[in-house]
C-alpha cells in the first residue's frame, strides 16, 4: 500500500509543479476531474484524510460559477491540501522518529536550548536528540551568534563547549556572568577536559554543571531536564524582572485585574500604556549587550520613579514595557508619559565608545469596556505604540481602538527560495496565516538564488527572513547564504536553511556560514512555524 501511496502523491505534486510552470488559468473542468480523481485513488488506498479534504473541496466547487481559475485563486483554494499532501510525504519517517517519544509539547510550551560547540557534527547529533524530545534548540558555532542568541533569546539554559578556537568557552561565560548572576539561566560546560582545576574554574564562573565528553546522551537529558524544572519553578514563584527589578509578566494579569475592579468600584478612570525603548538593538550592536542591560535597568528606574506612586510597572518582553495607570484618563497618562519622555532624552549614557542618549515611544490606551480581556486593551495599546514607531518615534501615540482590527503594525519580508514549487506554494500560505492580524508580511517566492539577488525587493530596510533550499540548480543555497552573509548590511537578514537529511555536510558549511537555523526535510509545517516565529521575535 506505501507503493501507491507514493506512487500517488509523487503524481499530486507532479500536477501542481505543471500547473505553476504553466503560469496561464487552469479550467473549471481540468481543477474539478483532478479533485474527483483524487477523492476517489486516495480513499481506496487508505489515504481518508485526503479523501475528505478532496470531498470538501468538490461540494466547495459544486457551489461555484464555472470559470478559469488563475494561479492566485487554485493555490489559495489548494492550501490545505498541498500542505497535508507534504505531510502525507513526509509522514512515515516523522512518525517512526516519534514513535518512542511522549505526546507533542505546544510549540510555545517547549524549553528553549541554546548550544554552543565548534564541532559541527556533535553540534548536530545533540541538536536532533534534544529536538526529538520536544525541545526547541537553536545551535551555533560562533561564540559572538551565540552571546547574541543568550541575550535576544532568553533561552532556558545553555550548553557550550570549552574549547573553541579564539574565543574560549571561558571567554564565553565570562562575558555572560554578570547576565546569569541577575537572569537565572542553567549553564552546563561540556568538555574533554574534566580536571579538577578546570570544573572549579567552570564553577567559578557560574556554571551550574559540568559534563564529560563523549557525553552519555540519556544523563545529559537527565541533568538538563532537573535544571529546567528548577528554572520553572523559581519562574513561578518570582514576580520580579531579574534584570531590571520591575514587576515581570507573571504577576501582570492578577494585578491588571486588582487595577480594573478598583477602577469598577470608585469610578475613575484607568489607562495602560505600552513603551519601547527606540533602536534598542542598535545599541546591544554598537555598545554591547551589557550596556544594553545596563540601559534597560536605568530605563526601568526612570520611569519608575517619574510615575506616580499608585502606578506599577512590568518588563514585558525585551525592551517592551507596560505601565498601568490606575485613576488615570487616556488625556492625563498621555501628558505625563509625554514629560517622561522629554526628561528621559536628557539623559546621558557613557559607553567605552563614548556618551550616548536614547528616546523611547509609546502608545496609551483608556480601559472603558471592562468586559474586554486584557488582551484586547494590551494589543489596543501596542498597535498605538507601533503608530508612534512608524510616526518617526520618540513619541506618544493613543490608541484608536479600530486600529486593533486595522492594518498590522510591523513588516517584515519574507524571501522563500526553494525550486520546488509546491513547498513555495505551501510555506508562502503557512507564514501569512501565521502572521495574519499581528504585522504586515511581505512574502516574495523565487525558484532559484540569482532571481533573489536581481530583484531589487530585497534591498529594502526592513528585517528579512529568508527561507533558503539547500539543494537548487544554478546557484545553490550555500552560494546563496554564502552571499548574503558577504553584503554590507547582512546583518539584518535572518536565514533558515531548509536540507535534506544525508546532506550532512552542507548542515556544516551552511552553520559555518551563519545560517541562524535549519531544519530537515520532510519537517511539520507547525515546527516550522514556531521556529519562525521565534526568530522573528528576535529580529524586531
Amino acid at each position: 500500500m506505501i507503493k501507491y501511496r507514493d506512487t500517488l502523491l509523487t503524481n499530486i505534486h507532479k500536477q501542481i509543479e505543471t500547473w505553476y510552470a504553466q503560469k496561464s488559468p487552469v479550467s473549471h473542468e481540468e481543477l474539478y476531474r483532478f479533485l474527483h480523481s483524487l477523492k476517489g485513488t486516495s480513499g481506496t488506498i487508505g489515504l481518508t484524510d485526503l479523501s475528505d479534504l478532496s470531498q470538501i473541496l468538490l461540494d466547495r466547487m459544486d457551489d461555484m460559477p464555472v470559470k478559469e481559475w488563475s494561479l492566485g485563486e487554485w493555490r489559495v483554494f489548494l492550501q490545505e491540501l498541498i500542505t497535508l499532501c507534504y505531510e502525507q510525504r513526509s509522514e512515515p519517517e516523522v512518525f517512526i522518529e516519534n514513535s518512542t517519544l511522549q505526546r507533542e509539547t505546544p510549540c510555545e510550551q517547549q524549553p528553549l536550548v541554546l548550544i554552543l560547540d565548534d564541532d559541527v557534527t556533535l553540534l548536530m547529533y545533540l541538536k536532533e536528540y534534544l529536538e526529538k524530545r520536544n525541545w526547541s534548540v537553536i545551535a551555533t558555532v560562533y561564540p559572538h551568534k551565540a552571546l547574541d542568541y543568550f541575550h535576544d533569546m532568553n533561552p532556558d539554559c545553555f550548553i557550550l563547549d570549552l574549547n573553541i578556537p579564539e574565543t574560549g568557552g571561558f571567554q564565553v561565560m565570562q562575558t555572560i556572568s554578570e547576565k546569569i548572576k541577575k537572569q537565572y539561566v542553567p549553564t552546563t560546560i561540556i568538555s574533554i577536559d574534566c580536571e579538577r582545576e578546570t570544573r572549579l574554574n567552570a564553577y567559578r564562573l557560574g556554571a551550574d554543571d559540568v559534563m564529560c565528553k563523549p557525553l552519555d546522551m540519556e544523563e545529559l537529558v537527565v541533568r538538563l531536564e532537573r535544571q529546567l524544572r528548577r528554572k520553572r519553578w523559581m519562574n513561578s514563584i518570582l514576580f520580579l524582572d531579574e534584570l531590571t527589578g520591575v514587576n515581570n509578566r507573571n504577576s501582570f494579569v492578577d494585578t491588571y485585574q486588582r487595577l480594573l475592579s478598583d477602577a469598577q468600584r470608585t469610578n475613575t478612570p484607568f489607562s495602560l500604556a505600552f513603551l519601547d525603548i527606540d533602536f534598542f538593538k542598535g545599541v546591544n550592536d554598537t555598545y554591547g549587550h551589557l550596556i544594553g542591560d545596563e540601559v534597560l535597568t536605568r530605563f526601568a528606574a526612570f520611569i519608575g520613579q517619574s510615575a506616580e506612586k499608585q502606578d506599577v510597572l512590568f518588563r514585558y518582553g525585551g525592551e517592551e514595557f507596560i505601565l498601568l495607570m490606575p485613576r488615570t484618563s487616556v488625556q492625563t497618562g498621555k501628558m505625563r508619559l509625554e514629560q517622561m519622555l522629554s526628561a528621559f532624552c536628557s539623559l546621558a549614557f557613557e559607553a567605552p565608545e563614548g556618551t550616548f542618549s536614547l528616546s523611547f515611544s509609546g502608545g496609551i490606551v483608556q480601559v472603558d469596556e471592562p468586559h474586554k480581556p486584557h488582551t484586547y486593551w494590551v494589543e489596543a495599546a501596542d498597535t498605538a505604540l507601533y503608530a508612534a514607531k512608524n510616526a518617526g518615534r520618540r513619541r506618544i501615540e493613543t490608541a484608536q481602538i479600530t486600529e486593533t482590527h486595522d492594518s498590522p503594525k510591523v513588516k517584515l519580508k519574507v524571501a522563500i527560495i526553494d525550486d520546488d514549487p509546491m513547498i513555495r506554494v505551501m510555506l508562502a500560505d503557512s507564514i501569512q496565516t501565521s502572521f495574519d492580524g499581528w504585522m504586515h508580511v511581505d512574502i516574495q517566492t523565487y525558484e532559484e538564488g540569482a532571481a533573489f539577488f536581481d530583484s531589487t525587493w530585497h534591498q529594502g530596510q526592513e528585517p528579512y527572513l529568508v527561507i533558503l533550499d539547500g539543494m537548487m540548480p544554478q546557484m545553490d543555497g550555500l552560494e546563496v547564504l554564502q552571499k548574503i552573509r558577504n553584503l554590507p548590511n547582512a546583518k539584518k537578514y535572518t536565514v533558515i536553511m531548509l536540507t535534506g537529511r544525508t546532506e550532512e555536510q552542507d548542515i556544516v558549511r551552511a552553520l559555518q556560514l551563519g545560517a541562524d537555523d535549519y531544519m530537515t526535510k520532510p519537517f511539520r509545517t507547525r515546527e516550522l512555524e514556531a521556529r519562525i516565529m521565534r526568530l522573528v521575535k528576535r529580529m524586531l
